[in-house]
């Protein structure tokens, strides 16, 4: 008897053992695979001395928010925010651009800004780019070099500079300005690019 009650169990134990096996087999979910989103690299191969460093390629600068009484009249300006645009890796002693057998020995470094102009105030990038009652109107942003604005319609270049080697940074800051004596409230947002000249 204690034979067969040995052997009974034995036998439920490998049944249950084989059932438990197949039934996971049955239930294990098949390989999916679905597309993901884009990655998006960007950069360049630059023949310059210097590299732009990573935070100061599309780099923001927050402004901050101010009232339409602050900016109630044509030229009420904000706060200035102060900004740097950052270089690397600078080796004054580099190749000649113009002539790739020739060393060069840069000294200086002038920046350039050009975006989309308020009005005929080519010192005042537009604020408010787009349509609607959510957008500002009536306000420019202005960037200042040693307390002086800057001209943002890529036709003159920032003051020049002093350039060292390895790391250089160069101030800057930007206000709102008011472009006439009825600002009205909204995003106050703008894109500005540069360019970087190298004497």
């Amino acid at each position: 008897m204690k034979k067969e009650k040995f052997l009974a169990v034995a036998i439920m134990s490998a049944l249950m053992a084989s059932t438990f096996s197949v039934s996971a087999a049955d239930t294990a979910p098949e390989k999916v695979t679905v597309n993901g989103a884009k990655i998006n690299f960007t950069g360049s191969v630059v023949s310059a001395p210097c590299i732009v460093d990573n935070d100061s390629n599309n780099q923001t600068v927050n402004l901050g928010q101010v009232t339409t009484k602050a900016m109630a009249k044509k030229g009420d300006s904000s706060t200035a925010v102060p900004f740097t645009i950052k270089l690397t890796g600078c080796d004054l002693a580099a190749t000649d651009v113009s002539d790739p057998t020739k060393s060069a020995n840069y000294t200086k470094v002038a920046i350039t800004f050009n975006g989309t102009t308020a009005g005929d105030d080519s010192t005042l990038a537009l604020a408010g780019n787009g349509a609607g009652s959510s957008v500002a109107k009536n306000v420019g942003i202005q960037i200042l070099q040693n307390n002086t604005a800057l001209k943002v319609d890529g036709s003159t270049p920032a003051q020049s500079s002093e350039l060292v080697a390895g790391s250089n940074e160069i101030p800057f800051s930007a206000a709102y300005v008011a472009t006439g004596d009825n600002v009205t409230a909204g995003s106050a947002n703008s894109s500005v690019s540069f360019q970087i000249t190298y004497e």
